[in-house]
């Protein structure tokens, strides 16, 4: 006589059923998808080679340049290396989120393979969000958190430049909001706009007019804009004097950054795909 077994096939084994409803409704496999681009590929160690590059390179060359033959020491002033780490990441960061996440919807509605998602039991609310969540990680890791272990090191250990730890944290923190800002901007082009030009346009324009023009505008303007942000994460991790309302414009960027991804979900609830 034949034995039963419960044991149920190897494939069956291997499924993952999706059980979430609503606006969860596939976000799961969306975020393994998601994460898997950026740390199943070569993706995450360019961009560490990349940001080493751009955030340490200028702050090594200033406490090289200031090392005095014999001692190894350092007479470079570390407010100078580390206000040029963090204002160079205000800027520079924003520029790389938007070159890197400019497609990451376009590129699948022109694909259609946000097409071929939306027919799986995938909600666009989790669409949208694994790409936030994956992106605002990855560039966490390789932008922010790696190039800041290696400074703290280099300038301890290499050049005896003491780095506040707990006032450098809060500064660079006020960098990852600023980060954030840019891939929300970038992710909403990315619903209302069918090609990359006008989402790399904008978004560039946005971090220039800051670096060119953010001295020329009043303050009650510039309060308004997340120019400052990195201005203000220098002036705490320096532990310098702050303006009197120093919390305004990280307050407003935050909105902006919550307005943004809430327009994303929006727009693309309402995509014809």
């Amino acid at each position: 006589m034949a034995t039963v077994t419960n044991a149920a096939p190897r494939e069956t084994q291997l499924l993952r059923p999706v059980t979430a409803e609503g606006w969860r409704g596939g976000l799961g496999n969306l975020l393994r998808k998601e994460f898997g681009q950026w740390w199943h590929t070569n993706l995450w160690w360019i961009q560490i080679i990349i940001w080493l590059a751009l955030l340490n390179s200028i702050a090594t060359i200033l406490m090289v340049q200031a090392t005095r033959p014999g001692d190894g020491t350092t007479n470079v002033q570390p407010q100078e290396a580390l206000q040029t780490f963090l204002l160079m990441g205000s800027a520079v960061i924003g520029i790389g989120v938007i070159t890197t996440v400019q497609s990451a919807i376009v590129g699948e509605k022109q694909s259609g393979t946000a097409a071929w998602v939306m027919s799986k039991p995938a909600s666009r609310q989790a669409f949208i969000l694994s790409k936030a969540t994956a992106h605002g990680f990855g560039f966490g890791v390789t932008a922010i958190i790696v190039p800041a272990v290696v400074f703290i090191a280099e300038s301890n250990w290499l050049f005896h430049v003491p780095v506040s730890l707990v006032p450098f944290l809060a500064g660079l923190s006020l960098i990852a909001l600023n980060m954030l800002f840019f891939l929300a901007l970038t992710l909403m082009l990315g619903t209302l706009f069918d090609s990359r030009g006008p989402i790399t346009g904008i978004g560039i324009a946005v971090v220039l007019a800051g670096m060119f023009f953010k001295g020329m505008l009043p303050p009650i303007v510039l309060n308004l804009t997340p120019w400052l942000v990195g201005d203000i994460a220098a002036g705490i991790a320096l532990d310098l004097p702050l303006p009197e309302n120093w919390f305004v414009p990280v307050v407003v960027t935050a909105a902006w950054t919550l307005f943004f991804m809430v327009m994303a979900l929006w727009r693309f609830s309402r995509e014809e795909l």
